[in-house]
């Protein structure tokens, strides 16, 4: 088990050390053809599109970490093994992950219906 681990932390270090090599092949001038990228974030005409969607690309963000969450406590409750303590602290984590998502999910709605008021 541990020769795997090592070799697996390997495998990530060198793909890591790769990385910036793939990003110097980037253009010089990224800034010139943003409009031709993107043209769905640019078409907003007033601070209140752009806000709007800069909240509700975060708010989105931290939905997919709450399933995240949810996916590790579901991880930990199958791999708990019939141990009652951790086995409540994977439930602990499903039901707190879930108010999160479900908190997160309506500020997104209020956030877009504040947004689409002020922009029209």
């Amino acid at each position: 088990m541990k020769k795997i681990l090592v070799k697996f932390l390997l495998i990530i270090f060198l793909a890591l050390l790769v990385l910036p090599i793939i990003v110097l092949a980037a253009d010089a001038n990224p800034l010139t053809n943003l409009k031709s990228a993107a043209p769905e974030l640019i078409t907003g005409d007033t601070i209140y599109d752009l806000t709007g969607k800069i909240i509700q690309a975060l708010l989105g963000f931290i939905g997919v970490l709450f399933i995240i969450l949810i996916i590790y406590g579901g991880f930990m409750w199958m791999t708990a093994g019939g141990d009652s303590s951790k086995i409540q602290k994977a439930k602990d984590i499903i039901i707190k992950a879930t108010i999160g998502l479900v908190i997160i999910m309506s500020s997104y709605a209020i956030v877009y219906t504040i947004i689409d008021q002020f922009s029209s």
